[in-house]
């Protein structure tokens, strides 16, 4: 049977009404106990709108949520009336009902959720139609503020709806429904033969969707509990059972995850920046642990843990791509991970600000999508923590 689950449904598998009729013959095959569908708006319907709105002019915020959301309206409908076609109990929920729980800031264009409340009104009103045994359908994308007015999550919103959803209501498992046969290791318009990865990490799951995949909305991930299992499989496959490609782990997004390392060791090169030169100064430091690289105008500097830092330096200098090498020894990390630094800006200089303050060199600070990494002396490597987490935490 499957216990509590959320299934969402992207624009492409909405596209037609076969296709929309297949999409709820898979919610009733699959016979879960309790399901919530979160839909999309039918194949390019948001395009379409936004394109109207634009050669419209300027209009307002407002007016833009209000417009756009007719897809998602829409779609909520159709795929209602789709299940109950096939014998189900359904009912649809859509912003303009007295129980929609969304509530959101007034950030018409990329509003962001309020979960207290957007919780409480989840289980008062969406939750009892689940112990009903009737299926929900939820439109996704869209929310509400305090004065009633709709909003929109942002492009990809669709999918920050179900794992909000799940978030309140704690269910067992977030089915994401895509035209790929999971999560694949590269974009098939660009790369020949990807691979379908079986599981991956929602920390590198959050990379690639802020590094341009299109699978999931990144800032939807934060919103995934612990014990949640969240897949994403084939629209093509017909079966939402089918294994797909698990997103495995959890964001703490409640608090910042920071994490040390000591004794490395920063050796930098100068060289020419060149993928040839990389290639043989990589290649060099096989065997080795890399925890950072910056790069300058005309030099390379990788930090590395190494057992043999001497034997190291000597098969660098070797190489007829490096023109001289220096290091620094005794070298400490402080890697600070939260989705909140994708789209917040100030943190580096937030964290450069308070450690300058207690007069504490930075040695290097490199970034990479949600994690910040800061390269100091290790001698002060637990006071800067200190003042590390006190400046994110202020």
């Amino acid at each position: 049977m499957g216990g509590r689950v959320i299934v969402k449904f992207g624009g492409a598998d909405l596209s037609s009404g076969e296709k929309i009729k297949k999409a709820a013959e898979m919610v009733i095959k699959a016979n879960f106990e309790e399901v919530i569908v979160v839909v999309s708006a039918m194949g390019d319907t948001t395009d379409k709108l936004i394109k109207i709105i634009s050669e419209i002019g300027n209009i307002s915020d407002k007016d833009y949520a209000d417009i756009v959301s007719m897809g998602e309206r829409t779609s909520a409908r159709i795929f209602c009336s789709a299940l109950k076609v096939l014998g189900a109990d359904a009912v649809y929920i859509e912003p303009s009902h007295e129980f929609w729980p969304i509530i959101t800031d007034s950030n018409f264009r990329d509003a962001e959720p309020i979960m207290e409340e957007t919780c409480r009104r989840v289980i008062e009103y969406i939750e009892p139609l689940l112990l009903e045994k009737k299926i929900v359908v939820v439109c996704g994308f869209l929310g509400k503020d305090k004065d009633g007015n709709v909003t929109t999550l942002g492009r990809g919103g669709s999918d920050t709806t179900a794992l909000i959803l799940a978030n309140c209501l704690k269910s067992d498992e977030v089915i994401l429904v895509k035209e790929t046969e999971g999560v694949l290791s590269a974009d098939p318009k660009m790369v020949q033969n990807p691979r379908i990865i079986d599981k991956i990490d929602i920390h590198e799951m959050f990379a690639l969707a802020h590094g341009g995949a299109k699978i999931i909305k990144a800032e939807a991930l934060k919103y995934k509990l612990p014990e949640q299992k969240l897949r994403v499989v084939s629209f093509s496959s017909g079966n939402l059972r089918s294994p797909g490609t698990e997103i495995i782990g959890v964001f703490n997004s409640n608090s910042f995850e920071i994490k040390e390392r000591e004794g490395l060791a920063a050796i930098s090169l100068i060289c020419d920046i060149t993928p040839e030169s990389f290639s043989r100064i990589f290649a060099a430091l096989t065997g080795n642990e890399i925890l950072g690289v910056s790069t300058g105008k005309r030099s390379i500097t990788v930090f590395v843990m190494t057992q043999n830092l001497k034997d190291l330096m000597n098969k660098l200098h070797g190489l007829s791509d490096v023109k001289a090498l220096s290091c620094l020894t005794n070298i400490g990390l402080i890697e600070v991970s939260h989705p909140i630094f994708v789209d917040s800006p100030g943190w580096v200089a937030k964290i450069a600000s308070a450690l300058a303050s207690k007069g504490i060199n930075i040695i290097e600070i490199t970034t990479s999508k949600a994690t910040i990494n800061i390269f100091i002396s290790e001698a002060r490597i637990k006071e800067a923590i200190n003042v590390v987490r006190d400046a994110l935490e202020a």
